[in-house]
């Protein structure tokens, strides 16, 4: 592989776009406009360093003053965000219940099995290397050690919660690798996904045992996240997406394409100098591992910005059509900003004055 490639590839999109990148971006776009309407065009774009209040320290009180401000921007009330720096522990959690969940599945006579077809289980027990490999106790221990050190009664539900998801998506793919063992394809060890930055979850969903909380929501990041405010910022940002396509959720905002539509959708609400910024961590890629941030990649993201800029200037004509927070983006995404603004306009910006 070569330098340029790869240079590409942890630039690109961590899924495949139908109609490329570009198609889907301007038709992903109209739709988040219809949705929500131009008039989040109008609101001031965030820049990292000025959103960030001075003096940032990094703890978990002044990340929590940051997401509240995310919270404002975007419209959405604080106090039905319930915010968690504990990712790790709670997706530890929920990894050994998904794993022992599939125990159950196994069992004709267990209620995780109602429904199952004897192919299916089949499956799972043929290509599944999870079975055996947890117990439901692990799982009520971790929960304990956590309550006991910080008491949390939203805990519960979210191990169960990510749990589920665990279980669920292990079936599918084993149900997917018993129909076409080559499926999966083969991706570039250097960029494969790493560990999820955060999670949104539903409180509002039904839960068996938990109470649900109608119109509230949990954004659990993790620990480490909060030493970085961009990571911090890019990584809210979107989560709290999430919230803004749930309630109403569009019939077009669920399905293998929801987490790049939900990276567009924080970059239409004024989060896209963050979501470039945070896309390449620069100083991994010498490393074994590249550490990437977001779905949409470096190039989406850096060329639907100049779509958003395209439409805002064309809503607002608010001075020239690059504006002075394009100065805010890494040099490298900077100037494909410029270029894709300029084949939108059919002409140098600067020269056009807009």
């Amino acid at each position: 592989m070569t330098d340029e490639s790869f240079h590409d590839l942890v630039r690109a999109p961590k899924v495949a776009l139908p109609g490329g990148p570009r198609r889907w971006v301007e038709d992903s776009f109209r739709l988040l406009a219809d949705h929500f309407g131009t008039a989040v065009l109008r609101r001031p774009v965030v820049v990292p360093d000025e959103f960030v209040p001075p003096g940032y320290d990094g703890s978990a009180a002044a990340a929590r003053d940051v997401c509240a401000r995310v919270c404002e921007h975007l419209g959405i009330p604080a106090e039905r965000v319930h915010l968690s720096f504990r990712l790790e522990k709670v997706a530890e959690a929920a990894e050994l219940l998904g794993s022992a969940m599939l125990d159950g599945y196994l069992d004709p006579e267990h209620p995780l099995s109602q429904g199952a077809a004897p192919g299916d289980r089949a499956a799972v027990r043929t290509h599944s290397s999870r079975l055996g490999t947890a117990s439901f106790e692990q799982v009520d221990r971790i929960i304990e050690a956590e309550l006991a050190a910080d008491e949390d009664s939203l805990l519960p539900f979210l191990v169960r919660r990510l749990g589920a998801d665990e279980f669920g998506a292990e079936v599918v793919r084993c149900l997917l690798a018993a129909a076409d063992p080559g499926r999966a394809g083969v991706v570039h060890p250097a960029v494969q996904a790493g560990p999820a930055l955060g999670r949104w979850i539903d409180l509002g969903a039904e839960s068996p045992g938990i109470e649900p909380i109608p119109g509230h929501c949990a954004i659990l990041l993790r620990s480490d996240v909060i030493a970085d405010p961009l990571k911090l910022l890019a990584a809210v940002s979107h989560e709290l997406s999430h919230e803004l396509l749930a309630r109403p959720a569009p019939p077009w905002a669920s399905g293998p394409l929801e987490e790049p539509l939900t990276d567009l959708c924080a970059l239409f609400h004024g989060f896209g100098v963050v979501l470039v910024n945070a896309a390449v961590d620069e100083t991994t890629l010498d490393d074994e591992w590249v550490h990437t941030s977001g779905y949409l990649g470096e190039h989406a993201v850096a060329e639907a910005l100049a779509l958003y800029r395209f439409r805002q200037h064309r809503l607002l004509r608010d001075g020239p059509l690059l504006p002075g927070w394009h100065q805010a983006l890494d040099p490298a995404p900077r100037a494909r900003f410029a270029a894709r603004l300029e084949e939108l306009i059919g002409g140098p910006p600067t020269v056009l004055g807009w």
